[in-house]
């Protein structure tokens, strides 16, 4: 039987639900039924989708408002949804204690190590200046640079290499790690590209987009596969 995967997607102000087709087809075609998670302030209803869904993709998108990990909000960080972080992180203290299957991507490892008590640059070329773009000027479906991958890490174990190729479209970061957190993979000048959750629970994140460059690349395809293996079983 086919899992079902819940989309985090995004939200604006007027609370109008987006998303980009390209989840929905990793989805699809890797063997799993998308769903497209809805804003809502009514917590049964919210209840009810994280027990119909086998596990979640908490998506790419806007900059996690600086106020949830202690900071005041700088000229240099970006676009704000606040409908999304409190959706976000509502429906990530409810999936955590249900120990479903989560993977985050781009935005998703930020607000994921947020609700986990970890911090962000809110701005990398002005807080962590780097000879790495991190915002590529190459097609969404292009790789930009490696990543180096920590030997005993679960993305070790799944790609069986130490470095592969990642694609990059953010300008905020990891600063400091949320509880329980542990690196799976860094870019040569240090940021965090990836994490785990250090514990039962299947909780992997990334800094780069493996929905978009999976079709064309082997190594980020085993990234979702084992996502979807995982919310199967």
């Amino acid at each position: 039987m086919k899992p079902i995967i819940g989309i985090l997607a995004e939200i604006d102000d007027e609370k109008t639900v987006k998303i980009q087709d390209t989840y929905v087809k990793t989805v699809e075609c890797l063997g799993g039924i998308p769903i497209v998670i809805p804003y809502t302030d009514n917590e049964s209803t919210l209840t009810k989708f994280t027990d119909i869904c086998d596990g979640f993709i908490f998506t790419g998108g806007a900059d996690v408002d600086p106020k949830h990990y202690g900071e005041e909000k700088k000229e240099t960080c970006g676009v704000i949804q606040q409908y999304r972080d409190d959706l976000e992180l509502r429906i990530f203290n409810v999936i955590i204690k249900k120990q479903k299957p989560i993977i985050a991507i781009c935005r998703g490892i930020q607000i994921v190590n947020v609700a986990l008590g970890g911090t962000l640059y809110q701005d990398i070329p002005t807080e962590k200046p780097s000879d790495i773009f991190h915002q590529q000027k190459e097609p969404k479906f292009a790789m930009s640079h490696d990543v180096e991958i920590l030997k005993g890490t679960p993305l070790h174990s799944l790609i069986g290499a130490e470095r592969m190729q990642a694609n990059s479209f953010h300008h905020q970061a990891i600063k400091t790690l949320g509880k329980d957190l542990e690196i799976m993979a860094t870019a040569d000048d240090g940021i965090i590209e990836a994490v785990y959750l250090k514990s039962d629970r299947y909780l992997r994140a990334y800094q780069w987009h493996p929905e978009r460059i999976w079709a064309e690349d082997e190594l980020n395809r085993r990234i979702f596969e084992d996502f979807i293996s995982v919310c199967k079983a």
